[in-house]
């Protein structure tokens, strides 16, 4: 006995000790994870940004004095965060690293995220994958002010700095933790269930726009290559071409959002150049290669081509928002144009801002909020009217309107039957327990058995009494009651238990 107490004790202290093993290792683990989602796209970035910087100072022949300033600047430059260099504020800023920032970040998250994580590691998720940028945009601004000596570059501020670092960061760790919870997520906020055909609606809207966008600026530079080919070769070598066509291709986003923009109706300009897609004016660029897309005159029929392009955008997206409910039509149309319109202006003012001494550039950011909703609900409702009228409609709105009286139907009988079995279980139930106590012979049992035994058959007795008072109970109650579900009840229990001379003698 003292033998097997004392295996028992020691299988249980290495059952112990193997869990508390476990839980070290997957505690180290958790860390180790947490520190490369802090860490990982910013360090990814620096590198990548320490090898620019670095190739930039030698082209330049500048030396290695200002190294770590311009890797600062240029963290927070690839966070949007405005930068004064001799006295000259640039605040239009490329849009590529961020979008590359913003899509690493994502992708590490829902790499880490997994399928089957608490919430509670999934905050810690979010919050190293915030936590770390944060840090680094901390020692970036401390860089950029003890080298502001040899860059003449301002430090910019600390709390704009901040600001986008968090809002970044925080924008590519819930996208990465929501890849594959949509429905989990949608059901948590409650959202309306035409709410998903509303996004992928406004989702195709924007790529369509987008897409087209692209189309527009790789034929113009196509045309426009040998202006293109002229500001190349104003960089006065390789290393200064390659400079410019490194950063034509980062302001290429901010030249599609542009041309979006454009496309819908509104204007656009870079410094005193600029116009929309039937009048344009020229003025003072910048020495960018990729602005040799901006037109020099009037769009012309190109303008109008453009428009149709527009237009077949706002038709599929319009297709994606249809239903044969015209009201629920309705609603996804209203829903997908206002968040087309609302990404649209977000995007627009992400692509804009100060030049500089040639004054701004971008589009102009409520124009191309108003044309975007404009073209997708007046195109949409369009489409919902025409689509409502026609016959194949109507009849699949009529089955659609049946299958819905139909499944209410549905869900009220398969309610009275869940009520009526559950009624049926507390019957069999009752029903077992008097079949116990009756089957015993009242001799056999004690005193206290023959006397419950005799209690229960009283109380089957005026059992026996109340099912013939519930019978004689008034027509107006029972058409009151017509549609709930009828209750059985034993044969004993209804014509009485059946008793033999001989149990009356006993």
């Amino acid at each position: 006995m003292v033998t097997s107490t004392g295996e028992s004790l020691s299988t249980r202290l290495r059952e112990l000790r193997r869990a508390q093993r476990r839980s070290a290792a997957h505690s180290a683990g958790s860390a180790r994870e947490l520190v490369v989602i802090a860490f990982g796209p910013s360090a990814i970035a620096l590198l990548v940004i320490a090898v620019i910087a670095l190739a930039t100072l030698l082209s330049a022949g500048s030396g290695l004095t200002g190294l770590t300033a311009a890797i600062g600047a240029m963290w927070l430059s690839s966070h949007q965060v405005p930068l004064t260099i001799s006295e000259v504020t640039i605040g239009v800023l490329p849009l590529a690293p961020t979008i590359a920032l913003v899509a690493g970040v994502a992708a590490m998250t829902a790499g880490a995220a997994g399928n089957h994580r608490p919430r509670s590691e999934l905050t810690s998720v979010f919050l190293a994958a915030v936590a770390g940028p944060l840090l680094i945009t901390v020692l970036s601004l401390a860089l950029v002010m003890d080298g502001s000596t040899v860059l003449t570059v301002a430090s910019p501020n600390a709390l704009v700095a901040f600001a986008w670092t968090i809002g970044l960061h925080a924008l590519g760790a819930g996208l990465g933790l929501a890849r594959g919870r949509w429905r989990e997520v949608g059901a948590h906020l409650g959202v309306a269930p035409w709410a998903p055909a509303a996004f992928r609606a406004a989702g195709v809207a924007l790529v369509g726009l987008f897409s087209v966008a692209t189309l527009v600026i790789a034929v113009r530079l196509v045309v426009a290559h040998g202006t293109v080919g002229e500001l190349i070769d104003a960089g006065h070598g390789f290393a200064g071409g390659l400079g410019l066509t490194v950063l034509s291709i980062l302001y290429l986003p901010n030249l599609i959002i542009g041309a979006a923009a454009m496309l819908v109706g509104a204007d656009a300009h870079v410094g005193t150049a600029g116009g929309d897609l039937f009048a344009a004016h020229g003025g003072s660029l910048p020495p960018l290669p990729v602005l040799a897309v901006l037109p020099s005159g009037g769009g012309g029929p190109f303008g109008a081509v453009l428009l149709v392009l527009t237009a077949v955008v706002a038709l599929l997206a319009g297709r994606c928002a249809l239903h044969v409910d015209p009201m629920r039509a309705t609603r996804t149309v209203a829903a997908t144009a206002g968040l087309a319109a609302i990404a649209m202006v977000v995007l627009t003012w992400l692509g804009g801002g100060e030049l500089g001494e040639l004054g701004s550039a971008g589009a102009t950011v409520p124009a191309a909020g108003m044309f975007t909703f404009g073209w997708f609900a007046v195109v949409g409702m369009v489409m919902v009217l025409i689509h409502g009228v026609l016959p194949g409609t109507r009849a699949a709105r009529a089955a659609y309107y049946r299958g819905d009286l139909l499944a209410d139907v549905a869900d009220d009988e398969d309610r009275l039957e869940d009520e009526y079995d559950d009624d049926r279980e507390v019957a069999a139930h009752d029903d077992d327990e008097l079949d116990v106590v009756t089957d015993r012979d009242p001799e056999d049992a004690g005193p206290r058995d023959g006397d419950r035994a005799d209690a229960d058959r009283d109380s089957a007795d005026d059992r026996v009494v109340n099912v013939v008072d519930d019978d004689d109970e008034p027509a107006s109650d029972v058409a009151d009651n017509v549609t709930q579900m009828p209750r059985r009840a034993r044969a004993d229990v209804v014509f009485g238990t059946h008793r033999t001379d001989s149990d009356d003698d006993h």
